[in-house]
């Protein structure tokens, strides 16, 4: 389940890339570290109350349009700065003094208002842990360490492998790291609005 939440490509996993390519591994840990925070919470919750609580309209709202404006202000922050890479500001190709505070803060937020991540832990996930009925108490430790040390392993990986590419960044590289992970991060909250906004305004006919 923890490989499950951290390994398929997404906002939190975009994120991590960027930041450790320009500022290195530290960074990036910060940022997934809170991420892993929030998955293991999710799992607490996923395995007590096996309610896919997701398809509460108001957890939905709540949710997903925070998720959105978070979203958006990254994506458009990662094409500011592919457009100062692009223009040979001085300054773009230097790494950015981001505290792991800011960063653990932002992973935190990025996970618990991500309506995918909510969608894996309460919906994908209650199925699997249902399996265990009543014995997903007494299981739950079990469940908490597995989920950590799946989530944790990426993370180091995945963020100690862009930190050592970070070592050879070039300008314009860094310029299309930023420009995709732009495009991505805004790409997922257009989605997420998407479907917010099938779910608020449900056709009818």
């Amino acid at each position: 389940m923890g490989l499950g939440a951290a390994v398929p490509i997404g906002p939190v996993n975009v994120e991590i890339a960027r930041r450790a390519l320009r500022n290195g591994i530290a960074a990036g840990l910060a940022l997934g570290c809170g991420a892993v925070t929030i998955d293991v919470f999710y799992a607490v919750v996923s395995s007590l109350i096996l309610t896919p609580l997701i398809r509460i309209r108001a957890v939905q709202l709540g949710v997903g349009v925070p998720g959105i404006i978070l979203l958006g202000y990254l994506g458009i922050g990662s094409l500011v700065a592919a457009r100062k890479h692009l223009h040979g500001d001085p300054l773009a190709g230097q790494p950015q003094l981001v505290g792991t505070r800011a960063g653990y803060l932002t992973g935190l937020l990025m996970t618990l208002l991500n309506p995918m991540t909510l969608a894996f832990w309460f919906v994908a996930v209650p199925g699997r842990v249902a399996l265990f009925k009543e014995e997903a108490r007494h299981n739950l430790p079990m469940i908490c360490v597995g989920v950590f040390i799946g989530t944790l392993g990426w993370v180091v990986c995945f963020a100690g492998l862009l930190a050592w590419a970070g070592r050879y960044r070039r300008n314009w590289w860094m310029a299309v790291a930023d420009g995709i992970g732009g495009v991505v991060l805004l790409g997922f909250a257009l989605a997420a609005a998407w479907s917010l906004a099938s779910i608020t305004f449900p056709p009818t006919g």
